[in-house]
């Protein structure tokens, strides 16, 4: 019997030493002054393109979910992925925080850690909005984008224009709704990420798209909305119209940034797609990787 335990314990270490060989660790993890404030990141890997990693609405380092994706390229590529402020590791914001801040401060930590361009950069969720910002005032940085089930461009913008009281007649309780959506759009933010959603908006729509750079717009399996044409009943008629109409504009806008686009779908329905199908995830980065050598 004591044999035996002694063979199993051996046989566990062996096993477990040899899962922790293969688990990426980066050669980078450090908190970086960019001025003001400083900002927390972690690098794996070397080699370029550089990947660069925009965390969901929320998201830090810690939390990320990204560490399938990242052992898997890391031997090839350098991948990086960081915390913007207000979250995980790094330090609360100072002042006015718009995503014209964001884009400024990542900017300014991936010259400060000699993160070298050119950038195939990730986007999950509301981290597509740093990319698209990024694109238009560094474009000769970035070299691919992949958008991973993505919030729209457009769609904060398209949250307040529903409404219009001058021409619309709402009952109490949607009268009620309005004015506090529009107390907090025009008012400080109110998010945990303390973004400006409504300086952000304007500068979303005022940045161009992706050209031709290779771009994957990967969904999770049902995340197109197909909006029935019935109003429901605690609707009003008008204000479900103008939110139709908005999703559609914004998704066909989402749908033809570059003229080099793919477009696909993965198999689960959830929305942290590299979490609950990172081979997906995997794929379409090789696929731009391979893009980017034609």
């Amino acid at each position: 019997m004591i044999r035996k335990m002694g063979y199993l314990i051996c046989i566990f270490i062996i096993a477990f030493n040899a899962y922790s060989k293969e688990q990426a660790k980066p050669n980078i993890a450090t908190s970086v002054n960019i001025g003001k404030i400083n900002l927390y990141i972690e690098c794996f890997g070397k080699g370029s393109p550089s990947i660069i990693i925009n965390g969901g609405f929320g998201g830090s380092v810690s939390n990320g979910g990204w560490d399938a994706v990242i052992k898997s390229l890391f031997k090839n590529n350098q991948v990086c992925i960081y915390d913007r402020a207000n979250l995980g590791q790094s330090d609360k914001s100072i002042g006015h925080y718009d995503l014209g801040t964001i884009v400024e401060h990542q900017s300014a930590l991936l010259k400060k850690v000699d993160i070298k361009p050119p950038y195939l950069m990730v986007g999950h969720s509301y981290g597509a909005y740093p990319i698209k910002l990024f694109n238009h005032l560094y474009p000769e940085k970035v070299a691919a984008i992949l958008l991973v089930d993505p919030s729209l461009y457009g769609q904060f913008k398209s949250h307040i224009n529903k409404w219009d009281p001058e021409n619309d007649s709402y009952d109490v309780e949607t009268q009620k709704k309005m004015e506090q959506e529009l107390a907090r759009w025009q008012g400080p933010p109110m998010n945990n990420e303390k973004i400006n959603m409504r300086t952000s908006s304007k500068l979303i729509a005022n940045s161009e798209g992706f050209g031709d750079k290779p771009y994957v717009l990967l969904w999770a399996r049902d995340a197109i909305w197909k909006p029935d044409n019935n109003v429901p009943d605690d609707w009003n008629p008008a204000v479900w119209e103008r939110i139709k109409n908005s999703y559609a504009s914004d998704l066909a806008g989402m749908q033809n940034l570059s003229s080099n686009t793919k477009i696909t779908f993965a198999k689960t329905p959830e929305h942290y797609i590299h979490k609950h199908e990172p081979e997906i995830v995997i794929d379409e980065i090789n696929y731009l990787l391979i893009k980017l050598q034609e």
